[in-house]
């Protein structure tokens, strides 16, 4: 049986667009976009495009900079450096929290995320696996119940994935084994302490820090 076909929105469509002009490297790290040039050469309204930016810099692959305008997201080692450094106490912070405020719900949709996780690394769907990546890891800033906490996460990680994710491809085994880490820190929230967690947390996230400053930006380059 045939599966109906979804209607995808213009502006859906321009997000797509300019989303595959940054993973291809047709626009570079660092390019400026535009609104009125992208517009034009789309076939779209510059309040598509403006609304088609807001969503991808809410996704992490443009930063909008004062007096510049809006840049695809662009990271040097000491960039990433100095967020990880910031990004791994926070984190951990945010995941201490949540242990308090877990409830079997959210421990559900978090083992929800982790499936979906799991079924993206073994189909090698790279796009539906960093979005469940960020949407696990959003998911325990919210249950840390705290808005600025969540805000400040945002503005840190959010670039980092998008980053990682234009500049480099793994092989199937490396998702897999992080679906699996991933998942070593769900089945750890009923069993485990607050310090526990935030041990597991740390591991986590420095071991991802090695690897995208080892892939995208060793030091002898």
């Amino acid at each position: 049986m045939l599966k109906l076909i979804e209607p995808i929105s213009k502006r859906d469509q321009v997000v797509s667009t300019i989303k595959m002009a940054i993973l291809s490297g047709a626009i570079e790290p660092g390019e400026t976009i535009v609104e009125s040039k992208t517009a034009q050469q789309l076939g779209a309204g510059i309040p598509l495009v403006r609304e088609a930016l807001i969503e991808l810099e809410h996704e992490g692959y443009v930063q909008k900079i004062p007096y510049k305008g809006t840049t695809v997201t662009k990271l040097g080692r000491r960039d990433v450096e100095r967020a990880f450094r910031l990004r791994v106490e926070l984190e951990a912070l945010a995941i201490q929290w949540a242990k308090d405020n877990a409830t079997p719900a959210d421990i559900s949709e978090l083992r929800r995320i982790i499936e979906a996780m799991k079924r993206a690394a073994s189909d090698l769907d790279l796009d539906r696996f960093y979005e469940q990546d960020l949407a696990f890891h959003r998911k325990i800033w919210e249950m840390s119940d705290n808005p600025y906490l969540v805000d400040a996460l945002e503005r840190i990680v959010t670039p980092l994935f998008a980053f990682f994710v234009m500049k480099t491809s793994r092989e199937r085994v490396s998702y897999v084994e992080s679906a699996a880490a991933h998942e070593k820190i769900v089945e750890a929230f009923p069993k485990t302490s607050a310090a526990g967690l935030r041990k597991l947390m740390k591991e986590s996230i420095e071991g991802w820090k090695d690897e995208m400053l080892n892939r995208l930006l060793p030091e002898n380059l």
